[in-house]
This record gives C-alpha cells, structure tokens and sequence, in this order.
C-alpha cells in the first residue's frame, strides 16, 4: 500500500512526467492497465459464445490500450487519452451493433466522456464538445441500434451481465476521482510544508517559526512550563559573503542547519529568522539551563562549522536567550532576545547572555 501511495505522489514520478501532467499521467496508467487486463479477458469469452467480430474487436482494443500505455509512460498524455477515447467509442458502437444494448457495453461512454476533459490538445471549450459527444453518442445507440437483439450464448444472463458492465463502468470514475483526491492532498501537504520551509535551509521560515512559537508560548501560559525563547547571529557573516563569495555563505547557512538539528531536541524549534540570524525555542528549558545548553552549541560551533573553500577560517556565534514569563508576548520575548543578543556582539561576539529581568538573574 506505501508503494501504490508513494506512486501517487510527487515522489513517485517518474523523471520524464512533468509535474503538471502527473495527475493525467497516473489516471491514464492505471485505466489502461485496468482495461487492456478487461478487454483481454473478454476475447475467449467472445470466442466462447460465438461473437467472433467481437473477440477481433476486442483483440485490436487490447492493441491500443498497451499502445495508450506506452504513449503516455512516453509523456504523450493528450495522444494517449484520443487513442483511448477514440477505443472507447468504436468498441461501444460495435457491440451496440453486434450484441445489442441488453449487454450493456455503452455505458463506458460515460466514463470515457470524463476521461475526453483531461486532453489538453483541446481548449476547455472544445473539450467539453468532445466530451458532450460521448453523451451524445450513448443517446443515439439507443435510436439506431435500440432494435438489435442478442443473439448468442447465454442470453438467460443479460441482466446479470448488463449490470456487470454497469458496475464495471463506473470504475473509471472511482479511479479518476481517487487518484485526483490523493494527488491533490499530497500536493497540497507537500505546498504547505514548502511555504512553512526556508529554502535554503530547511528549517522553519520566520512565517511557520512565528505561529509555532506562539502557540508553544500559550500553552506555556496555561501550563507554568519553562520555556526559552533564543536568537543566535553568526559573528561576521559579512565577511564571508564579501571575501568567499555567496555561494560559500550559503554553504555556511546549510551546514549551521544541520549542525542545530544534531545539537538540538526533536521537540526543540529551530527556524531561519532572516540572513543570518536563527531562531531556537526550547519548550520545557529554563533560562539558565538554556544558557548552559546554548553555551555548548556555541563552543561546538566554531569546532565543526568550516568554510568549504578554507577549513583553517574560524567561524562563531554569538545568542541571547530570554526565559519566558507569564504574560510575555512572542513580541516582547523576542525584543528581549534581541538586547541580549546586543549585548553578545557587544561584548566581543562568541558568546551568550542571558536578558536580565524577573527570574532570570
């Protein structure tokens, strides 16, 4: 199942389907597996009761389906859906000429009338008329071949297979509809996980940090839990753009991410707050212990963060961390962090300072 799952998404596409063709190349797939598997099982049963135009039919529907197939794995999706459509069509109008209506054959018409909407070759207009014209066609099966009879094995069973083919029928629409759901939830999780994401980074972005914190800082307000509120700043980043180039500084940005989520908590908020600046939030930490912590990041930092073009330059962080207090807005937190971070930079970089105030020394 997290392999079918997986195909439906975006992660599953294959290299040569573009992303907005996926949703037409997925359903297109599995409706002509779906139906060349039908159409192949229907030539010996033709044969059987003696339709043997239409078991030759069937073994030319069975022909353009694998063909369909292959056109749309090609990327020729409008291609495949004509061919196909144009299958359905002929197959229909042969066996309402061939076995009658009882059987029930005509219904696919209805499905191929959803499936005609997805060719792109054709403006919305004009695909809509193509679509209209399979609805057309099931109506006029009714006034031209209304009068031709079943004349071959089995007819006892009409209305059990009439009802089959009915039930059949609509399994292009589930599929269709299915398929379009799954896409669009993942799509639309994976959009949102995009916008919540710095892209260079992947941490999260000030947007996503600013909402989480918030709440994080709420329930910390119910509850009476300690949390810190920290803003860390690499110690001349400036620099580093301007002697190694951009390339080199987002390399460093890159690096420093990677180096907060192997220092830091699962539970801990870490997010890009702009430039070089970080935002961490530690839910269930002290002001005290949050120094003490962050003071261990920072001594690993100029350790482990290297330039890529020059291993002997020596990077450092400076923070400011400020305990939450009942009553703090995100806003007056990060204020505070803001001046303690100052006052980092202010007292020679590479170091942390906790804000000064009720509880916090």
């Amino acid at each position: 199942m997290k392999t079918i799952l997986k195909y439906l998404t975006l992660a599953g596409r294959p290299s040569g389907i573009k992303e907005k063709d996926f949703r037409r190349f997925v359903i297109v797939t599995m409706l002509s597996l779906f139906a060349g598997l039908v159409h192949l099982a229907l030539i010996p049963v033709f044969v059987h009761i003696g339709a043997t135009e239409m078991a030759l039919v069937n073994v030319a529907s069975v022909v353009a389906w694998v063909y369909g197939l292959f056109l749309n794995a090609k990327g020729k999706h409008a291609s495949a859906i004509l061919l196909i459509c144009t299958e359905v069509w002929t197959h229909s109008v042969l066996a309402a000429m061939y076995l009658g209506l009882d059987v029930g054959f005509q219904h696919y018409l209805w499905a191929t009338a959803a499936l005609a909407i997805l060719n792109t070759r054709l403006n919305f207009f004009y695909a809509s008329l193509y679509s209209f014209s399979f609805v057309l066609t099931f109506a006029l099966l009714y006034l031209v071949f209304g009068d031709v009879q079943y004349d071959y094995k089995y007819s006892e069973y009409l209305d059990a297979v009439h009802f089959i083919n009915i039930m059949i029928a609509g399994i292009p629409f589930i599929i269709s509809i299915t398929v379009i759901r799954l896409i669009t939830v993942t799509q639309e999780a994976h959009m949102s996980k995009l916008a919540s994401l710095d892209s260079l980074t992947g941490l999260y972005n000030r947007r996503m940090a600013t909402e989480i914190a918030t709440k994080i800082l709420q329930q910390a307000s119910r509850t009476g839990e300690s949390v810190s509120v920290v803003l860390g700043d690499i110690d001349y980043f400036k620099k580093v753009n301007d002697t190694f180039g951009h390339a080199e500084g987002d390399h460093v940005l890159s690096e420093v991410a990677l180096f907060f989520r192997s220092k830091l908590r699962d539970a801990d908020i870490i997010a890009r707050w702009g430039g070089e600046e970080f935002l961490i939030v530690l839910f269930g930490v002290d002001g005290k212990s949050a120094c003490k912590k962050i003071d261990a990041v920072r001594q690993s930092f100029e350790q482990e963060i290297k330039l890529s073009s020059d291993d002997s330059y020596v990077l450092r962080m400076s923070f400011g961390v400020v305990e939450y207090q009942s009553g703090f807005t995100l806003g007056e937190c990060l204020k505070r962090a803001d001046d303690a971070l100052y006052m980092s930079k202010h007292r020679g970089r590479n170091q942390v300072t906790l804000a000064s105030g009720p509880d916090t020394g």
